[in-house]
């Protein structure tokens, strides 16, 4: 088998899902919301309100992404942002009720996803396939 094409398909993989995302998220009445939010919500959702800094940190992107990303939640009304008390150079992100009430959407897509996604691939080849595309991260690291 040729394999040479590994990042390629895995590129093409995430377009794949992320057209999908969109598609769900505009169906569901999220129309301004992008795959590349998922990670913000999901992380705030799960940790609760945080330091921009380490919400950066906890999702694994650069914090003047995640201001961007902040800041086209903040003007959907699914996040808000204030300064710390006790650190007037800290903004805390948080949910807004909005933001907390996408969650059950957020959760049916991506359910929905990993459904289409896996197919009917048995549980081994699924956990051979996510061992080495961890793998493939370690390495890039």
């Amino acid at each position: 088998m040729q394999t040479e094409h590994v990042i390629d398909l895995i590129s093409r993989l995430r377009g794949r899902a992320n057209e999908h995302i969109a598609a769900e998220l505009t169906r569901l009445n999220h129309p301004g919301l992008a795959p590349s939010h998922g990670a913000i919500l999901a992380a705030l959702s799960a940790l609760g309100a945080q330091p921009m800094s380490s919400l950066a940190e906890n999702i694994g992107r650069r914090k003047n992404t995640v201001t961007a990303l902040v800041r086209k939640l903040k003007a959907a009304g699914y996040v808000s942002t204030r300064r710390d008390a006790q650190d007037s150079r800290v903004t805390l992100v948080a949910l807004t009720r909005k933001g907390e009430a996408l969650r059950t959407d957020f959760d049916a897509v991506s359910r929905a996803l990993l459904v289409r996604t896996w197919g009917g691939m048995d549980a081994s080849r699924r956990e051979a396939l996510v061992a080495g595309l961890e793998e493939l991260l370690h390495n890039l690291a």
